[in-house]
């Protein structure tokens, strides 16, 4: 979950962020409260912080959409690096394919193949990019077919009679969602091939056909290209030609596409008719005022920073029932589709950020760097990571080519032994210092490079298969982070 980049757009717009606290009442309270009618601009804030997952959608899956169709596979073949700048803050542990699901008038079948001694997961998202059912080596799930289903009002993995032919039917509550697997890579080197082995075996086929109950997904219904430019864009920064080609859409695909709480399908149907959303169009009010429409929805946005849950050692993370899948938060789900979208829940893995005395990440002059020193092997079932980025959430150039380090590294301890050679579970040290200033050999290792010259930087841990000590609360320390002046050879 990648909050700096999300803190930071909505400092420049002024907002002033609330204390850690646990209350989380629902973002749908504050637009349709029962004492006054809900104004159009109150309305369409609320319509933006709603349909914002829909941008993202669109960004991920047009180029999909419009090269292998949907109800097809398509498969990364590499990590990304810093010579890119397609993906912010991207997982360089994984390769990923992407499955743009369309359920309105078949059934959908998928082939998971036999996946041996690596992390994988099957994430299932509905259209509003809530992560409501995982296949995968954390769940032991066995080779086979599975279906995917349209199941109105109900979703997540079902159990079937083995004469139905399928291990098990993934029910979605909307008839559009997306499959993004990922697959561990060991290196980046030898294991491609591996990887990519397993991916070309991953079958997608149509099942049975069935009523039509929502028009066919495709690049057309979601705008034709033309969310995917607002991509970087906060949800409260967008302008109004860009809220208005968000509503379209939203208009679109809302009414086949209903609110994973049923309970909130009357209240949200009814502030989306307010903001001009209704019979498949938007029309909005012409007292419908859109600087203050993002005004509000600011003021809904950043209120959600008391949310936040606090590790040990200044790292923090969102608590495990606004991670994943949102149910009703829905601004809380419209942060993370800008700042980590397709985010999977913590049973399935953990994004800790340290916020260290602000909100600003960290930052080094030339002549300095950071250590940050892990009380012990993070306790995971899957493999964990640590990424660090540049000020605009890329990856950061470096001579090495390293932008992470983890359990796949050539880590040492302080006596050269390798970290992950023996059974040994004692403290190490990672250095952060400028990509230009190389340290002695004896920290080669775990030097991961900040960008060359100093400047801000953020850093990103990554639990896979978390275990109870990672969660907040737990026995886990996490690393200790201490600024101090550069190490060089002497």
């Amino acid at each position: 979950m990648m909050l700096y980049r999300f803190f930071m757009s909505i400092l420049a717009w002024g907002a002033i962020l609330g204390n850690v606290g646990n209350a989380q009442p629902s973002p749908l309270d504050s637009f349709t409260n029962t004492k006054r009618a809900t104004s159009p601009s109150e309305a369409t804030a609320f319509a933006i912080i709603y349909g914002y997952p829909m941008i993202q959608y669109a960004a991920s899956l047009d180029s999909v959409i419009t090269s292998v169709g949907t109800n097809a596979i398509f498969s990364e073949k590499n990590t990304a690096t810093a010579d890119e700048a397609a993906i912010v803050r991207p997982n360089v542990d994984t390769l990923y394919s992407k499955i743009a699901v369309d359920l309105s008038s078949y059934e959908v079948v998928i082939t998971i193949p036999k996946i041996d001694d690596r992390f994988y997961v099957f994430p299932f998202y509905d259209l509003w990019s809530n992560n409501f059912a995982n296949l995968g080596s954390l769940n032991n799930t066995a080779p086979g077919k599975y279906l995917l289903r349209h199941t109105p009002g109900r979703s997540g993995f079902e159990s079937l009679p083995k004469d139905t032919g399928y291990l098990g039917a993934v029910n979605f509550p909307t008839p559009y969602g997306l499959v993004l697997p990922r697959i561990l890579l060991k290196n980046n080197s030898t294991d491609l091939d591996i990887v990519h082995a397993i991916q070309d075996q991953i079958k997608v086929e149509k099942g049975r056909q069935t009523i039509p109950l929502a028009p066919p997904l495709s690049y057309e219904l979601l705008g034709s290209g033309t969310l995917e430019p607002l991509a970087l864009t906060p949800p409260a920064a967008l302008d109004t030609n860009s809220v208005k080609a968000l509503l379209t859409v939203v208009a679109r695909v809302a009414p086949y596409n209903p609110p994973a709480n049923a309970r909130d399908i009357i209240p949200v149907s009814s502030v989306l008719r307010v903001a001009g959303i209704s019979n498949g169009r938007y029309s909005p009010s012409t007292f419908v005022n859109y600087t203050e429409a993002n005004q509000i929805a600011n003021t809904a946005l950043t209120s959600t920073e008391k949310l936040i849950q606090l590790f040990n050692n200044e790292w923090f993370d969102y608590p495990p029932e606004a991670s994943g899948n949102f149910h009703s938060s829905y601004t809380i789900r419209s942060i993370i589709a800008y700042t980590g979208y397709l985010q999977l829940v913590q049973d399935e893995a953990l994004y800790p950020e340290y916020i260290g005395s602000g909100i600003h990440g960290l930052s080094l002059a030339g002549n300095e760097s950071y250590t940050l020193t892990f009380s012990g092997k993070p306790p995971v079932k899957g493999f964990w990571s640590l990424t660090a980025y540049n000020s605009s959430s890329y990856l950061i150039p470096n001579p090495l080519n390293r932008y992470s380090l983890g359990d796949r590294s050539s880590l040492t301890y302080d006596d050269s032994q390798l970290v992950y050679g023996t059974g040994r579970n004692g403290s190490f040290t990672i250095l952060i210092q400028p990509a230009d200033v190389a340290p002695p050999v004896n920290w080669t290792n775990n030097w991961l490079p900040a960008p060359a010259g100093g400047g801000n930087f953020t850093v990103n841990l990554r639990f896979y298969g978390p275990t109870g000590p990672l969660y907040a609360g737990g026995a886990y320390a996490y690393p200790v982070v201490k600024k101090q002046a550069v190490i060089v050879p002497q």
